[in-house]
Parts: C-alpha cells; sequence; structure tokens
C-alpha cells in the first residue's frame, strides 16, 4: 500500500444497502448535492472546492473539467495528484455492489482510484475501481481503464490498451 491511500475492502451487496443507518444515508446526501454542485459549476476552483468537501483527495495545481463524476458512495477512495488533469465528462469510480445473486461470480468491493502527478485524463473517459493512473500517463479519449497504466503511458479503447511509452521524449 502506498502511504496514505486507503486499501480496498469489502462492501455490501446491493440488497444490503437498504439496512443504511441514519448516518450513512446522510453522508449519500451530503456526497449527492456536493457532487451534483460540482458536475455543473462554471467555476474550476469551485469544483475542486465541491469535491475535497465530498473527501475526494486533490492535490496541488490539478484541473478537473465540467461535468465529471466522481464516485457519490466513496469519494474519499478517489486520489488526484499534483499536476494531474480529469477533463470533461470523465467518470472515476471506486466501489462496485452488485446484486447479492452475482456473489458467485462478482465481489462487492471499494478500492482506491490513485490518479498519479502529471497524469491526464481525456474528455469522456472512465476510470474503474482499483486502478492506479501512473505518473505523466495519457489516457485517451473515451476510454475504459480497468487495469493500471504505468508512468509514461498512452492508452486508449475499450477495454484501454497501451499504446505506447514516451518517458524517452520527456526527458
Amino acid at each position: 500500500m502506498e502511504q496514505g491511500f486507503k486499501t480496498e475492502k469489502g462492501i455490501p451487496y446491493y440488497e444490503d444497502t437498504q439496512k443504511r443507518s441514519i448516518g450513512q444515508k446522510l453522508k449519500k446526501i451530503k456526497n449527492t448535492l456536493l457532487g451534483n454542485m460540482a458536475y455543473s459549476c462554471p467555476i474550476k476552483k469551485l469544483r475542486i472546492l465541491f469535491h475535497r468537501w465530498r473527501g475526494v483527495y486533490i492535490g496541488k495545481n490539478v484541473y478537473i473539467g465540467i461535468h465529471c463524476f466522481f464516485d457519490n458512495l466513496y469519494p474519499e477512495y478517489i486520489y488526484i495528484l499534483d499536476n494531474a488533469s480529469v477533463n470533461a465528462d470523465c467518470m472515476i469510480l471506486a466501489h462496485f455492489n452488485p446484486m447479492k445473486r452475482f456473489s458467485q461470480i462478482l465481489s462487492a468491493r471499494v478500492a482506491p482510484v490513485i490518479i498519479n502527478e502529471g497524469a491526464i485524463i481525456a474528455v469522456r473517459s472512465t476510470i474503474l475501481p482499483g486502478v492506479k493512473i501512473g505518473k505523466n500517463a495519457i489516457v485517451s479519449a473515451g476510454s475504459v481503464v480497468e487495469k493500471d497504466v504505468p508512468d509514461y503511458t498512452l492508452v486508449k479503447g475499450n477495454p484501454a490498451k497501451k499504446i505506447t511509452e514516451f518517458k524517452y521524449l520527456m526527458e
């Protein structure tokens, strides 16, 4: 585990989420309201502030575009490090809780999503739970990332596949 990041854990299957405590329901309402405010806010600094209030870790000099959706139940599992860019219409999911009937083949879990320093997530990309985007990596527009992306690597597609490494170009 990297220092300070949360670790993956099991969570209730969908049917079991109906038994949430009042505190859990209030947290969901808070996250939904702040998430909706951030989603359509035309001012970048306010978008970042609303997401931080939800629990998303956002480093220095980060860009978050308009209409981005960050996990509504576990935003505290999302880490966007310094100088990273998450462009418009992106989706970052930190949890997956399928119906209980799928428990033999799918795990209900929450896992951290880490977007490392200098990474770029291009428009309309989706990052799935447990994915780490490497330092200065680039996720091409419209990609669905289900596996870690190494440092200085360009990926694209659904599912995202490595296109090239470019560290030598940045030295």
